[in-house]
This record gives C-alpha cells, sequence and structure tokens, in this order.
C-alpha cells in the first residue's frame, strides 16, 4: 500500500530515538547521500542509471489509470512521489518499438526541428493506429520520480500533448519557486488525471498536483527538508515599487 510523505514523516516522528533502536541511525527515504569513502560499488553501480532515458521502472498514464511496469500494475490512487528531473528528445519508433539512439535535447537548448531528423517522406512510414501514415519521431518527455518510501525510481515517459503539456506546467511551477528564492525546491506531486477535450470527444490527461516542497539537500550531507510555499507578497513582488 502506498504511504504519502505526512505519513511517512508520522510515522520517523514516532520512531524511538535511542541507540537501542535499529532505525535510531538510519538516513530518511529520500537521502541519498553516500559517505566520502564509500567504496562498496553501490554508488558506481547506481551511476550506470544516470546515463539511461528510461530509470528504474516505467510509468505510464491511459484512460484515466496510472501503472507501472510490464505488467501494468495500476498505481494507487493519491500516490506522491518526488520530481527530481526531467528531459526531453526525439524518440524514433519502428515496429512499435523505440529505436536508439534518441535525440536528445542538450542544456540550454532547444530540441531540434522535426525537419532535421530526416525520414520526411511519408509514403515509407508505417501506419498508425488509424490506417494512415505515422510520422516515426515522436517528440517525447521524460520526468524521473522517486518513491520517497522505497526509495524506487520511475520513470515517466510521454509523447501525447496532454502529457507534454503536465511536464510543462510542472516545470513552469518549479521554474518560479527557484526564482523566489529556493534554489533547490524538489515537488511532491500526487499522480492525478483531468478531462482533455480533443477531436475524438472527451479523453483524459495526466495531472502532477505539487503537494508539499522540499529543499534538495546540501553538500554538506544534510537531507531533503519541507520548505515553505512561497508568501502572496513573495509572488507579488509587493517590495518592488510602482513607477508611475
Amino acid at each position: 500500500m502506498s504511504r504519502t510523505y505526512e505519513q511517512l514523516n508520522e510515522q520517523q516522528s514516532n520512531e524511538p530515538t535511542t541507540e537501542s533502536s535499529p532505525t535510531a541511525n538510519l538516513p530518511t527515504p529520500t537521502q541519498q547521500q553516500l559517505t566520502a569513502n564509500s567504496d562498496d560499488g553501490w554508488t558506481d553501480t547506481a551511476a550506470e542509471m544516470d546515463s539511461q532515458f528510461i530509470r528504474g521502472t516505467l510509468l505510464k498514464f491511459a484512460d484515466w489509470r496510472w501503472t507501472k511496469g510490464k505488467d501494468g500494475i495500476e498505481v494507487e490512487k493519491g500516490t506522491q512521489l518526488v520530481a527530481l528531473e526531467t528531459a526531453a528528445a526525439w524518440v524514433k519508433w519502428w515496429d512499435n518499438k523505440p529505436v536508439r539512439p534518441y535525440v536528445k535535447r542538450e542544456p540550454g537548448k532547444k530540441l531540434p526541428d522535426r525537419e532535421e531528423l530526416g525520414d520526411l517522406d511519408e509514403s515509407l512510414w508505417q501506419l498508425g493506429p488509424d490506417d494512415e501514415p505515422r510520422d516515426p519521431w515522436r517528440n517525447t518527455r521524460f520526468v524521473y520520480l522517486l518513491d520517497p518510501v522505497s526509495c524506487e525510481m520511475l520513470t515517466f515517459s510521454t509523447s501525447s500533448s496532454g502529457g507534454r503539456s503536465a511536464v510543462v506546467n510542472l516545470a513552469d511551477q518549479i521554474k518560479r519557486m527557484r526564482e523566489l528564492g529556493r534554489a533547490n525546491a524538489l515537488p511532491v506531486v500526487e499522480l492525478g488525471a483531468a478531462p482533455m477535450p480533443t477531436k475524438f470527444g472527451l479523453k483524459s490527461k495526466p495531472v502532477f498536483k505539487i503537494v508539499k516542497w522540499f529543499s534538495g539537500g546540501n553538500e554538506n550531507g544534510g537531507g531533503p527538508k519541507e520548505i515553505a510555499p512561497p508568501s502572496l507578497q513573495e509572488e507579488m513582488n509587493d517590495d518592488i515599487p510602482f513607477s508611475l
């Protein structure tokens, strides 16, 4: 059963802190820093995941439902995850499979235009579900999420307009939060869904609802801590006088 951050924090606050407690000296589930002199191999092995587009378990959204893994296990309603990172890429699909390498967005730059990728002859495209030629290149977004209880990494991958919109909206909120003096802010998001009108009728789209914010830790090994949302004055920039 999935637990939220509030349930997790309540559990930790009720745990004994004496030396006899087996959990007294354990880090919080989101505290991923290891000791600097650690040579047990876990850090180097975990780094192998950082170079992959799909990290951990694949998270999907369709028909109002969130699922994960190859077996399509349904994700419990109200599940909360930490949104760590995002990435964008053009992904080529052929025979219903992604073809490597992906054309990724470089830091500080935009994705290349579709025309730069080639494969422009529609007569050579494979047919889609509507029996019409389908562009093999898909504008794709990836969101890397952390389960705060198990520390399981999940990757949400989407090339739909509704999915990309959800990622852009989340990124905009994170950007504005960091511009308000919270440079390392990381959101805890609740997975949700919302209606989306389309030419095929009413469909659904994914929603990342931010429920709270945490700092991203610090160089001294301190784990993430909950931070307060911005005040109305901060959001409105009331400390900056208007000129007439």
